[in-house]
């Protein structure tokens, strides 16, 4: 009898398991450069570094001759001769009237040539707007770079500290539960008493909640750092641990890009102001053309059905409508917005500087105590163990300093990465990457 199992208890096929995917192994510097070559803001901000470029080339194309050819047939009928005096003339010499309104085939092949003359500085103040514009776009795109990779770095280090607040946690969580089978032991040996073990296991419980609100944290900062990193969400990643930060002099600073960004905003509209008065004034254009115009195609490109027309044409604008008096008037508050914009930034960039000097000596402050407060706390547990062999204390008192041990672990671990993130920020404040 053939047997066939139910759906649910059938094995899937081998090709529809999807394999686990290998964890990818990165460094802080790792990081950095694959955020510097994958993350889509980056990317994004780059496109419009290409964007303002392309916009120098458009713009220059204005002072630039403009060259066209046209080739053109057309068929008509001209009934203007009837309107003229000859028409009523032609009859009396001869002339039927329908011969006055034959219809004609016209074939013209020609060139057109256009050239701005002179325009009072307009055009070549246009260029030199369009090279600040680009300009002003890569200080834009130097701002979004140093945010997303301090961006990166700040990710990098919550992932750290998660997984090492995640670690102390399983310790207490390991010896929490050592200590409930210990007084268990005990308690069949009656050297324990019941209020022991229900110590032992409200130490347990206590643990296990953190446990799982530590396992989600280091979730959620993995998400946030792929995604920094242009990775998929739930890619696993394996981080190489920082180390202790070595003690290095103030690196010097670079002019902040935000500044640059709006000191060149504040040149682009004085440079504006010039293109605004050219507008008022006369401006001359150069005008040319030259080709063939025949009844019949054979005609073309034969003399003397060549034409040609040269001209020079001033325009001189008397009203506008005081649209240059509402454009000055519009630059002229732009440029003012830009200008406290920018005082107002430098004092940001001030405070913000002083700042990070003051939270980077904390935290070397911070760290040194943080360490000295560890290696008192080990020794404060090895001479517990010792204690507790020798009959000393009881096994509450061994895991409230083991306790104490794995806070002092979890503090000195924060103090450090703490410290790394003070770097980060007084190197941020300094307008340099965070390495």
């Amino acid at each position: 009898m053939l047997f066939i199992s139910p759906p649910a208890l059938q094995e899937p096929a081998p090709s529809a398991v999807s394999a686990p995917r290998a964890p990818l192994s990165l460094d802080l510097p790792g990081a950095i450069a694959r955020a510097r070559n994958e993350n889509p803001l980056l990317r994004a901000a780059k496109a419009r570094v290409e964007e303002r470029r392309g916009l120098i080339t458009t713009t220059r194309a204005d002072a630039l001759p403009q060259l066209t050819l046209m080739g053109d047939f057309t068929r008509m009928r001209d009934v203007s001769m009837l309107n003229s005096g000859f028409a009523d003339l032609a009859p009396a010499l001869g002339f039927p009237v329908s011969s006055l309104v034959g219809t004609r085939s016209i074939y013209t092949s020609q060139a057109n040539l256009s050239q701005p003359l002179f325009y009072w500085g307009k055009l070549g103040t246009a260029v030199d707007i369009a090279k600040m514009g680009a300009q002003e776009a890569t200080f834009a795109y130097t701002t979004s770079e140093l945010d997303i990779l301090h961006g990166v770095a700040k990710a990098y280090l919550a992932v750290l500290s998660a997984q090492a607040e995640q670690e102390v946690i399983e310790s207490r969580r390991k010896t929490a539960e050592q200590f409930v089978s210990d007084v268990k032991a005990r308690l069949e040996a009656q050297t324990a008493t019941e209020l022991d073990r229900l110590r032992a296991e409200s130490e347990l419980l206590a643990v296990i909640p953190e446990a799982l609100q530590a396992d989600a944290q280091v979730k959620r900062s993995l998400e946030v750092l792929n995604g920094q990193l242009g990775l998929d969400p739930r890619a696993p990643l394996t981080l190489s641990s920082l180390g202790q930060p070595e003690a290095t002099p103030k690196p010097g600073g670079a002019e902040r890009s935000e500044l640059a960004q709006l000191k060149q905003q504040e040149a682009m509209y004085r440079a504006n102001e010039k293109i605004i008065t050219s507008d008022l004034r006369p401006k001359f254009d150069l005008t040319a053309s030259y080709g063939y115009q025949a009844a019949k195609s054979d005609n073309l490109f034969k003399e003397p059905y060549d034409t040609w027309k040269v001209s020079v044409t001033m325009k001189f604008p008397v009203f506008d409508g005081l649209r240059s008096s509402g454009k000055r008037a519009q630059n002229t508050a732009q440029l003012e917005q830009v200008k406290q914009a920018r005082i107002d930034r430098e004092r940001s960039v001030a405070i913000e500087q002083s700042s990070a000097d003051r939270e980077l000596e904390k935290s070397l402050a911070l760290n040194e105590a943080a360490r000295r407060a560890h290696d008192a706390t080990l020794e404060a547990l090895r001479m517990s163990r010792e204690s507790f062999e020798q009959g000393l204390i009881t096994s509450l008192d061994l895991l409230q300093a083991e306790r104490a041990e794995r806070q002092a672990e979890s503090q000195r671990r924060r103090a450090e990465l703490g410290l790394w993130s003070a770097r980060f920020d007084q190197r941020r404040s300094l307008g340099l990457p965070p390495l």
